[in-house]
């Protein structure tokens, strides 16, 4: 398990005693300045005018997700799985273990064939618009930027019983790349009944375990769109900001927290709906196909947080 650690790294050159530092950073760079209310500012050379605030806790919510790419790359497997044939239970392998525990190994009636039928026609469409097979796995960086979410990183907070035991916090620690409250929001960060145990059990919610929240922003197309067949709840929920919820875990990767709610039955349910539902409205797809890419990560992350099912 990795612990995140606020840091702030500033290299210059000394030649005779002469520090150099390019003048427009001079008053910047490196400069730490302890505040009546305990809290620290630390100007960085990101922006001379900018600034980021830790706090005693080492919150830093304007520095970046450390885990960012990694982090993206999960969202990218769980997207492309969820977009091709036969990969429904790779899919589920991306999620936290209590969550994969609940949803591996089912299989529907047809043994996959309504929505592996679904996919095989979206991938189709999709070549015809585009002219390449749906996959952004080498894009995921331009594709999932900061203008389509924002990306929290942090840990589960501790606090300590009166005879000394370390227990988990509901208040989330070590922030990184936007505030605590993105976390809360989530429920990322919410002790559960596995919290105490070793490595906070099948849900790992240990306190120090590190957790993110990925808040997708509201789709700006939505409003201008009408939907085929969809509901105005749905145009509403596409609106809406949506936070994907995800843990750490060992040896080294990042997993979806999905609603204890879904099994099986309806993440097949809810992936088969909003697949259609992009398919069917294909006459509407952007001419960008990374904000193509964009709609359709909306909708698998919609489709396992069952937001608007």
């Amino acid at each position: 398990m990795r612990r995140i650690t606020s840091w702030l790294s500033v290299s210059t050159l000394a030649i005779g005693g002469i520090v150099f530092i390019p003048q427009s950073h001079a008053a910047d760079v490196g400069t730490t300045v302890t505040r009546s209310d305990s809290t620290t500012e630390v100007r960085t050379n990101a922006n001379a005018n900018a600034t980021a605030t830790n706090d005693n806790r080492g919150n830093n919510p304007a520095a970046a997700a450390p885990d960012a790419d990694d982090i993206r790359k999960t969202l990218v497997k769980v997207t492309n799985d969820a977009t091709d044939k036969g990969n429904f239970k790779a899919l589920t392998k991306w999620l936290v273990d209590a969550d994969y525990d609940r949803v591996k190994d089912f299989k529907p009636s047809d043994n996959f064939a309504q929505l592996d039928g679904r996919i095989e026609q979206f991938r189709k469409d999709f070549k015809a618009k585009y002219g390449e097979d749906f996959n952004f796995d080498g894009s995921r960086n331009d594709v999932l930027n900061n203008s389509f979410a924002r990306i929290t990183q942090g840990e589960i907070g501790e606090a300590r019983t009166a005879g000394g035991k370390e227990i988990p916090s509901a208040e989330p620690q070590n922030v990184k790349g936007g505030s605590a409250d993105d976390l809360k929001k989530s429920g990322v960060a919410n002790p559960d009944a596995n919290s105490d145990k070793t490595m906070g059990g099948r849900t790992n919610r240990e306190p120090g375990r590190n957790i993110a929240t990925v808040t997708i922003h509201g789709e700006a197309r939505a409003a201008a769109k009408v939907e085929t067949g969809s509901a105005p709840a749905m145009n509403a929920e596409m609106n809406k900001e949506l936070a994907v919820p995800m843990i750490h875990q060992l040896p080294d990767s990042w997993k979806i927290d999905i609603p204890d709610q879904i099994d099986g039955q309806r993440l097949h349910d809810n992936l088969l709906k909003h697949l259609t539902m992009v398919d069917e409205n294909r006459a509407t797809w952007p001419a960008d196909k990374n904000e193509a890419y964009r709609e359709v990560t909306r909708h698998v992350m919609m489709a396992l947080m069952e937001s608007g099912s």
